[in-house]
């Protein structure tokens, strides 16, 4: 968009929309980084004693013991191995919960696509215990020591189980059994309640799990996440959860813990009254509170909860659990990106290469909006055209900017020229950029796919050589696919219809390219594909408009 008037109120206001704009494309980076759903406000604590969530993570487990609890806390606990095509893990008595769990990774890329979700100490409890949720209980089932059962190891031909019971004697007897997915990342964990007394007693409980934060090798605060479904999606990035954490209650499905490309979520079979999340000590930890299990002298009640920690997969997770696939949709694009996804993998289909996948959608993009970048063209066209008539409104109304205002909206208005029309292609192309980027940050399909030569991860930005030091904007090494997209920036900009400018204008939009290519050198090498593909079919459609459509932009404008 250029100045049409001269009037200093005017170029104000146009240096003004310029330095927004400016603005906008020099803060791209930080935006994407951080370009997170708000967090739901925390909710009230529900009121009922007995569907209370306590302090989840160290807190938790630091209340303090009773004299037997402290001395049963002192026994060491025993520690099991585990192995099978899909994890690593280790188990522990104390709680029987899991102080390790390690995702083996997919068949066919397993260094690329394996995953630590949890390394805990070996004399602290783990992972999935269960808590005591009623205040009158002094019982901490996540410091009790479980009894392993001798069957444990023997399970289905598709699954191993390992099975822990803990009994208070004449009061109740809980039995732990995680059967381990051998054919899909998942565990089944069934919890077993039985009254032992001999009155009507109330079980409330509330299942702890959490996720190791390690922000040392490249990954960001907004790459780990908590989540819920709750009717929609509900998120919130680490760097709130650690300071204010993450609290949801009413109408949950499931709950879980986000890291780039991975997640490990809980869904139960069982009412789930609310759940909170903190942040501390490099651990994202969640509390499930659970509707109480009320049994009769002698009942038992079982309930099953499923874990999947494994990538974000689209078709696993729409395949073994209610919604559990709209953890792909968080964020303010959330449903633009699962659409961007599914075309990509059409595309995929056909090529077997997400490099040429990019491509063709980025193609099929381009021929979406064309009649819009074709309407944007006839619009600048028109724009230069009637600069001759706009210099002069300007000369003869530049003491009364009011009255210029006036008489330039008429010449627009008879001439059916809009002065926003050739903003509209760029600013379609937002929505899509950020979409593109989330996909590319979070699917794990992404995750390693090379391309061609030189682009081995279209996840990453792309490397054709190293440096042998870090060098000031480049870093350690040579990334070429920017200075291509600059290049075609600047092909494209000397292809675009201009109206006249000032000497100060033009020059900034000569370096307009040069400012992209240095936003986009650390960007996914399969973000920076897409907008070098888009360049170069914009040029091609511009050259098929200035050589083959000028009768019909010449009728337009006569009209």
């Amino acid at each position: 968009m250029t100045p049409l008037n001269k009037d200093p109120k005017m170029e104000k206001n146009y240096w003004l929309a310029l330095g927004l704009s400016m603005l906008v494309l020099m803060t791209y980076p930080f935006i994407l980084k951080r370009v997170t759903p708000q967090r739901q406000s925390p909710a009230p604590a529900v009121e009922s004693s007995a569907t209370q969530i306590p302090q989840s993570g160290a807190a938790a487990h630091g209340n303090a013991l009773q004299t037997s609890q402290a001395q049963e806390a002192l026994e060491q606990a025993q520690i099991l191995d585990y192995e099978n095509r899909q994890y690593a893990a280790q188990f522990s008595t104390r709680g029987a919960s899991l102080i390790q769990l390690f995702y083996k990774g997919e068949a066919g890329k397993r260094k690329i696509t394996q995953n630590l979700f949890y390394s805990g100490n070996p004399e602290k409890p783990g992972i999935f215990t269960l808590l005591q949720t009623d205040p009158d209980e002094t019982e901490n089932l996540a410091e009790a020591i479980f009894t392993v059962n001798p069957k444990t190891g023997q399970g289905a031909e598709t699954r191993d189980h390992f099975e822990f019971s803990y009994e208070r004697p004449g009061e109740y007897r809980i039995i732990k059994r995680y059967e381990m997915g051998a054919k899909t990342p998942t565990i089944f964990l069934h919890i077993l309640v039985e009254n032992l007394s001999e009155t009507k007693k109330d079980f409330s409980l509330a299942l702890g799990y959490g996720m190791d934060v390690d922000l040392a090798h490249g990954l960001l605060p907004k790459d780990y996440e908590a989540v819920a479904y709750q009717e929609k999606i509900q998120s919130a990035p680490w760097n709130k959860i650690s300071k204010k954490g993450f609290s949801l209650t009413d109408g949950i499905l499931w709950t879980g813990l986000v890291k780039k490309y991975f997640a490990l979520l809980v869904l139960p079979e069982w009412k789930i009254l609310g759940q909170e999340t903190s942040g501390a000590d490099g651990k994202m930890q969640t509390t499930l509170g659970l509707e109480p299990l009320r049994l009769l002298p002698g009942a038992k009640s079982e309930k099953k909860i499923m874990i999947y920690a494994g990538p974000q997969r689209y078709e696993t997770l729409k395949a073994i659990g209610p919604e559990l696939e709209s953890v792909l949709s968080r964020g303010f694009f959330g449903l633009f990106k699962i659409w961007l996804l599914m075309a990509l993998k059409f595309f995929h289909g056909f090529c077997q290469n997400y490099g040429w996948a990019v491509i063709f959608l980025t193609m099929a993009l381009k021929g979406l909006f064309t009649p819009l970048t074709h309407m944007s063209y006839a619009s600048m066209r028109k724009m230069q055209a009637l600069q001759p008539k706009l210099k002069s409104l300007q000369e003869r109304y530049k003491k009364d900017p009011t009255r210029l205002n006036k008489e330039m909206m008429e010449l627009y208005k008879r001439n059916r020229v809009n002065p926003m029309g050739g903003c509209l292609p760029m600013l379609l192309q937002i929505p899509i950029f950020i979409a593109f980027y989330q996909v590319l940050s979070e699917t794990i399909e992404l995750k390693g796919a090379p391309f061609i030569f030189w682009i081995h991860d279209l996840a990453e930005p792309d490397k054709l050589f190293s440096f042998p030091a870090n060098l000031p904007l480049l870093g350690d090494s040579f990334h070429l696919l920017p200075f291509l997209m600059i290049g075609s920036m600047f092909w494209q900009q000397k292809l675009t219809p201009q109206a006249s400018t000032s000497p100060e204008q033009a020059q900034m939009m000569q370096f307009m390219p040069v400012i992209f290519g240095f936003l986009f050198y650390k960007m996914p090498s399969g973000l920076v594909l897409y907008w070098f593909v888009n360049n170069l079919l914009t040029i091609l459609h511009q050259i098929f408009i200035k050589r083959m459509g000028a009768a019909v932009l010449h009728h337009e404008d006569r009209e």
